[in-house]
């Protein structure tokens, strides 16, 4: 059985991971890590493990290190399983392009997924807007994206990698032309533009809509996620392949075989 530590374990994520990895039988769970101050701390959350805020204490037991948190404290996390030569499954975002090439640096020499989501669907999707732009070169894109009115970065981790995705097909620089949001005479839209907005609104889980739009017709390409069970199976899809790959930086495109 692969030992796998959460991190961000009473989160929405953290729920569904510590539920799903001990349904599974290929997995055991060896932690659960919260952060400091946290009102459940040293609940017991399955046979022999309980919640603590102290990843160093339990980071020998556990061969994959799964985070779900912040920026900040996933850096921190990174640290420690680097430092022990363990694996680690990052689905974190909100990263500063400073915070990302830090963490980059901290996890080089350990195997390590990070990714900005893990449902198998949206890499599927990831795959398909390259493929379409390549074809629709001359068609606007504009992005889409619907989130709970809880979270706390924007656009999402998915709107931006999709955007990413599209500018380097079309052989854009995505820092010059993505545009987030528009607001008053701004004047005709730029013909490379690629439009990411963001929606904030109930407990909508996940939404991506990405449209194609030439003259006289359009395409969208639709992601819905009913449930994290998407994000939460995907990041343990993840784990058990990681399990037997050798030190790199990983996405999920490498793991489901979409490269």
């Amino acid at each position: 059985m692969i030992k796998v530590i959460i991190c961000g374990a009473k989160g929405r994520m953290g729920e569904r991971l510590i539920d799903l990895a001990m349904k599974d039988e290929e997995l055991k769970l060896a932690g659960g890590i919260e952060a400091e101050g946290h009102s459940l701390l040293g609940l017991k959350i399955s046979e022999g493990v309980s919640l603590t805020d102290n990843l160093r204490s339990v980071i020998k037991d556990g061969e994959v290190v799964i985070d779900f948190t912040n920026p900040k404290s996933c850096i921190e996390h990174a640290r420690i399983i680097a430092n022990e030569n363990k694996k680690m499954v990052i689905g974190t975002t909100g990263f500063s392009s400073e915070e990302l090439e830090e963490l980059k640096n901290i996890i080089k020499d350990i195997p390590c997924v990070l990714a900005p989501n893990m449902s198998k669907g949206v890499n599927l999707l990831f795959k398909l807007v390259g493929e379409v732009a390549n074809v629709l070169s001359d068609y606007d894109v504009e992005i889409l994206e619907i989130h709970h009115n809880k979270k706390k970065d924007a656009p999402s981790g998915t709107a931006n990698r999709i955007a990413e995705i599209i500018a380097r097909a079309l052989d854009r620089n995505i820092n010059k032309v993505k545009v987030c949001g528009r607001e008053g005479m701004i004047g005709a839209r730029k013909k490379e533009e690629i439009g990411v907005h963001a929606v904030r609104a109930g407990d909508v889980v996940g939404e991506h809509t990405v449209f194609f739009a030439g003259t006289g017709e359009r395409i969208e390409l639709i992601h819905r996620a009913h449930s994290r069970d998407a994000f939460a199976s995907g990041a343990l899809f993840a784990t058990k392949w990681l399990i037997d790959k050798p030190k790199g930086l990983y996405d999920m495109e490498n793991v489901l075989d979409l490269k």
